[in-house]
């Protein structure tokens, strides 16, 4: 007597990312494979590979990790398209190539190559107690003069 099978049921979208892993998610980002490439290669919706790399605060420092690397990897491709032009035309062409290859290394990692800005704003102060003075011994002069800047702005006249 035959012994019966049940039906295979297809693996939810969690299933099959964990099976994948974030170490072939890293690798594939890497690649360098756009996020909807991955998520094609996975067989899930790019939405539910973001939430699932976002959900684990390891995954996404993983993958944050991943993506600043491929920042540097753009940028280095951008000064090699550059150094290897044969001609005008060629020229030409990779300045416009490493243009856009700097953008997306702009985009991937700000911080490391977006444009630079002498203070963002009090995202980039340090944080005060509300129970305490503020000691402005510890602070930079440029952070000093942009906390006067504010203050002056938001000062009725």
């Amino acid at each position: 007597m035959g012994r019966k099978t049940q039906p295979k049921t297809e693996l939810t979208a969690r299933e099959k990312m964990d099976a994948f892993g974030i170490d072939a998610v890293c690798a594939a980002i890497l690649h360098p494979k756009a996020m909807h490439a991955i998520a094609d290669e996975i067989g899930v919706s790019q939405g539910s590979l973001v939430a699932w790399i976002g959900a684990d605060s390891e995954r996404s420092a993983r993958a944050r990790e991943a993506r600043v690397q491929t920042a540097q990897m753009w940028d280095e491709k951008a000064t090699l398209t550059i150094e290897t032009a044969g001609d005008q035309f060629e020229l030409s062409k990779a300045r416009e190539l490493a243009q856009h290859y700097r953008w997306r290394a702009s985009k991937i990692a700000p911080r490391d190559y977006g444009d630079k800005v002498a203070i963002g704003g009090a995202a980039d102060l340090p944080p005060v107690k509300a129970e305490s003075m503020l000691d402005v011994s510890s602070l930079s002069t440029a952070a000093l003069i942009e906390i006067m800047r504010i203050k002056d702005a938001t000062e009725p006249r």
